[in-house]
């Protein structure tokens, strides 16, 4: 009679678990996979290899390594299951490219976090000013742009298919026609026959001219020079030219180095910024759109609402672009930028503003501004408050 017991399969090793984890975290390591029965019969084999040994000896004398390659194992483990759930939400978020001017728009909704639960992420791109911002828009590499009137209106009476859903305003004490220390300038009257650096179609040449108009001098009393506002400010100071318009932070920065006030914007002309678009873009993003601009309206009134939201804003923004915190905070003290819905007001303004460049020969001929705005947006601010 047979002995079945003497045909019976040895005994299997038992696996340990200290060198299966140990096998599973390396593997994990170095981007490998080993399945369970894989690493069960390496570890029998290691096991089979060191049977003359005594293990717990050897299992002493190598825990140190194991336990530190079993960490780094783990770490990577728990990096990979932390980063591949979010990579994976963000790259199901939509995209929203935004244009922004010199981290403007960017340091204020950071400072107020107005954007961390928005359903879409914003690319934020930055310009030196409002006209390439505009184009930008216009070329369909933006989805939406912040900038002053004047580049906006220019582009649509060249009948660009740009778009307004959204006003915010600047104080009229922020945009400023200033006389250099080296002048005897006091008065709008006293700039007759001098040189006065403006930038062109903006509000520096709005607010120059509407000057002019007001103390009732003809506009070619004075001698222009048709600069950027950053090389106007740095011909005023160089003493190239005797006057210039311009706005925050150029105008903190003159007047600490002596410039002084002729006139502000007050009463004069408007000093508004547009959010622009394209109908291509309402279009395929709405929602997106009226949601931002909902957000950028909720974070303008945060920064209004306590003077240390406007503190905060000028630390991220002066960090951001590398100047003196006390001149951001001057800045934004003085600016006070507030969103404004598209009210019949505002684009009787926009009207305004266009006529009178057609009457200084800026622009060729009038158009009707009002295809210009997109007032359905209105009901995105409208529910922000």
């Amino acid at each position: 009679m047979t002995n079945t017991a003497s045909h019976a399969a040895p005994t299997a090793q038992p696996v340990s678990p200290v060198l299966d984890a140990f096998i599973a975290a390396s593997a994990i390591a170095f981007g490998l996979y080993v399945s369970v029965p894989s690493r069960a019969a390496m570890v029998r084999a290691t096991l089979a290899r060191s049977a003359k040994r005594d293990l717990r000896a050897r299992a002493q004398d190598r825990w140190p390594t194991w336990r530190a390659r079993l960490r780094r194992g783990a770490a990577v483990a728990l990096s990979v299951a932390a980063i591949l759930p979010f990579s994976s939400r963000a790259a199901d978020k939509p995209v929203l490219v935004v244009g922004d001017q010199a981290y403007n728009a960017q340091s204020l909704f950071e400072a107020s976090g107005a954007l961390q639960d928005a359903p879409y992420t914003v690319s934020w791109k930055q310009f030196p000013a409002g006209t390439p911002v505009v184009e930008a828009v216009n070329a369909g590499a933006l989805d939406i742009g912040l900038q002053g009137d004047g580049p906006v209106l220019f582009l649509a009476a060249q009948g660009a298919p740009v778009k307004v859903i959204g006003i915010y305003r600047d104080s009229p004490d922020s945009v400023v026609l200033l006389a250099g220390p080296h002048t005897q300038i006091k008065t709008v009257a006293d700039l007759k026959g001098k040189t006065v650096a403006i930038t062109r179609g903006g509000w520096s040449q709005q607010l120059v001219q509407a000057a002019l108009v007001s103390a009732g001098l003809p506009l070619d009393s004075v001698k222009y020079s048709y600069l950027a506002s950053v090389d106007s400010a740095a011909a005023l100071q160089a003493g190239k030219v005797d006057a210039t318009a311009t706005w925050e932070p150029y105008v903190t920065r003159l007047r600490q180095a002596g410039a002084r006030t002729v006139v502000t914007a007050r009463g004069l002309i408007a000093a508004q910024s547009y959010l622009s678009t394209t109908q291509k873009v309402i279009d395929s993003k709405r929602e997106l759109l009226g949601d931002f601009v909902q957000r950028y309206q909720r974070a303008r009134e945060w920064s209004l609402a306590d003077a240390k939201h406007i503190e905060r804003y000028a630390d991220v923004w002066a960090a951001k672009s590398r100047v003196d915190p006390k001149l951001a905070h001057q800045w934004f003290s003085t600016s006070r930028i507030r969103y404004e819905p598209l009210t019949d007001a505002a684009i009787a303004e926009a009207q305004k503003s266009v006529d009178d460049f057609v009457k200084t020969g800026t622009l060729t001929k009038s158009f009707d501004v009002r295809g210009l705005f997109d007032t359905s947006f209105n009901k995105f601010t409208q529910a922000a408050r």
